[in-house]
């Protein structure tokens, strides 16, 4: 804040965070702005790093993980708030996450990654209605459905792979049901499959 908005005393700085942390809904801010980390429930250590990444409004915000440890209600808050505030600033949000009942609530367009590889690009309702790649299909699978009665949840067989020694080819080919010769072979290039979905899978 010094550097991009030229804040010249501490005064000044003070004002100015009161600010940032009454826009991330921080009850109380000019109390709060005095308060060490260890005063502040889990909720509000989030809003207040989400106020800190907003200080110099950002065209882009990277929001890596943001509901983890968090309750369902904070989650809840958090993500509404960063909604907010991508309307307010007129932002470009990225998120990051594993949890996937985040991405289907908040995302507009969802890119799959499987060790450092983006294996599939769609909007929401492609990735969700109609996942391609074999990875998505099993993480889609892998979450439980409450209105179906199973005895045990779907799971992806194997493990991750090392990334210092990845596998040739497609990396996800060693735990692949549709795996041939090739995806050991030769890694698939991202291919458009319909408007806007992209998939790298030799399948296709």
């Amino acid at each position: 804040m010094e550097v991009h908005q030229r804040i010249k005393n501490i005064k000044e700085g003070i004002k100015k965070a009161i600010e940032i942390l009454r826009s991330v809904l921080i009850p109380d801010a000019e109390k709060r702005v005095q308060n060490y980390p260890h005063e502040l429930s889990g909720g509000m250590k989030q809003r207040v790093v989400i106020g800190t990444s907003i200080a110099n409004d950002p065209k882009i915000l990277v929001a890596d993980e943001p509901t983890t440890a968090l309750d369902v209600t904070v989650q809840a808050q958090i993500l509404d708030l960063i909604n907010e505030l991508k309307e307010r600033y007129h932002a470009t949000v990225i998120l990051i996450t594993h949890n996937l009942g985040v991405v289907a609530e908040t995302a507009d367009r969802v890119g799959v990654m499987y060790a450092e590889k983006i294996v599939e690009i769609g909007s929401v309702g492609q990735i969700f209605k109609n996942p391609l790649h074999p990875y998505t299909k099993g993480l889609l699978k892998a979450v439980p459905n409450p209105m179906v009665k199973s005895e045990r949840l779907e799971a992806i067989p194997g493990t991750v792979p090392n990334l210092i020694t990845p596998p040739e080819g497609c990396r996800f080919h060693p735990r692949c049901p549709y795996a041939t010769e090739i995806c050991k072979q030769k890694a698939p290039e991202l291919v458009e499959v319909e408007d806007g979905h992209f998939v790298a899978c030799h399948l296709y």
